[in-house]
């Protein structure tokens, strides 16, 4: 695979510093289902910004606004500087490609066809676009199926060759809706790579429920349930939040029962749970200090015999279902 740096050039129009795009109090209904209730969020330039939810969250309703596809209620939304007016032309998808989740592709093309069609939509140079068109083909290994009509292409290869048709471009903002949904292991790496390349070079805003890849590559994450926004937060910060609300606790085998037990009693404890012979003990939201705090001391007064009392690693797919579950708590709370 040759390096991406070698054809994709987008970041000298990235060098702007600000938002790549922005959304203020979106909101939507269908019917008398509401998929947005006044959502916020912005994108910063040169990042890679993952947006998760489960099924039915409103990720694919807040993609479709942005690309003006469909018209919010109410709010606002500003890409690229330009604001969105529904119905009129927008500028800023010059700058911008998107991959659905599974994309179609015009009937009885090649492979090589259907980017020679991206290249003339997007007014690539004809100068450049052969040239990046064959790199693009040989890069995704689709050169030896450059010329089969793409209707025969498994789902994989039709995902990679979506991929190739948002980069071919050069695009200042790209838009994946579950871009490697479709691929094996290997293919799901190297797609990831790419895309962990384009930071700083372009914006990438990137849906998807394989969380472990959005951790892998994503600088920022918004998850969104139920129409409203959950949460806002570098991946780096919600991954050191969530793990200083969890400690591993390792006692004696025989002295396990009692300290689980004591634990379980104090009100800065939300679950106790045992965990390969140690005991996780997850916090209140918020009270993980006090928590800490007053724990050890209290199970060393009581003679119980601690040989581990530490902060638990955690992982983006776990820090996701504990916001979930916050937020549903919240719900029974207000009900």
């Amino acid at each position: 695979m040759g390096r991406l740096s070698t054809w994709f050039s987008a970041g000298e129009r990235n060098k702007i510093k600000g938002n790549a795009f922005f959304v203020s109090g979106l909101s939507k209904q269908f019917d008398h289902h509401s998929a947005l209730r006044g959502i916020d969020f912005q994108v910063r330039r040169g990042s890679i910004h993952g947006f998760l939810g489960p099924n039915g969250a409103g990720k694919t309703t807040t993609i479709k606004i942005i690309l003006g596809l469909i018209a919010a209620d109410a709010g606002e939304v500003s890409v690229l500087g330009i604001p969105l007016k529904f119905g009129q032309k927008l500028d800023y998808l010059h700058y911008t490609t998107y991959l659905p989740q599974d994309p179609v592709f015009p009937e009885g093309l090649t492979g090589k066809e259907t980017l020679t069609l991206v290249a003339s939509i997007y007014r690539v140079d004809q100068n450049l676009s052969q040239t990046r068109i064959d790199r693009l083909l040989k890069h995704f290994q689709l050169d030896d199926a450059a010329n089969r009509r793409v209707s025969t292409y498994s789902r994989g290869m039709q995902q990679r060759l979506g991929i190739a048709a948002t980069l071919l471009p050069e695009p200042e903002l790209l838009i994946l809706d579950e871009p490697v949904s479709a691929l094996d292991p290997d293919g799901r790496r190297r797609i990831l790579e790419i895309i962990s390349r384009l930071r700083n070079r372009a914006t990438v805003f990137f849906s998807s429920h394989i969380l472990a890849d959005v951790e892998k590559v994503c600088d920022h994450v918004t998850i969104i349930d139920r129409g409203r926004k959950l949460l806002d937060a570098g991946t780096g910060e919600l991954l050191n939040r969530y793990a200083m609300e969890q400690y591993l606790i390792a006692v004696r085998p025989d002295q396990q029962a009692k300290a689980a037990a004591m634990i379980k009693k104090n009100p800065a404890v939300r679950e106790v749970t045992p965990q390969q012979g140690k005991l996780l003990v997850v916090s209140e939201p918020g009270k993980s200090i006090v928590m800490a705090e007053n724990l050890l001391p209290a199970l060393i007064r009581q003679g119980i015999t601690v040989t581990e009392f530490a902060p638990n690693r955690t992982n983006l797919e776990e820090a996701f279902f504990r916001v979930l579950d916050e937020n549903h708590r919240r719900e029974v709370d207000r009900s």
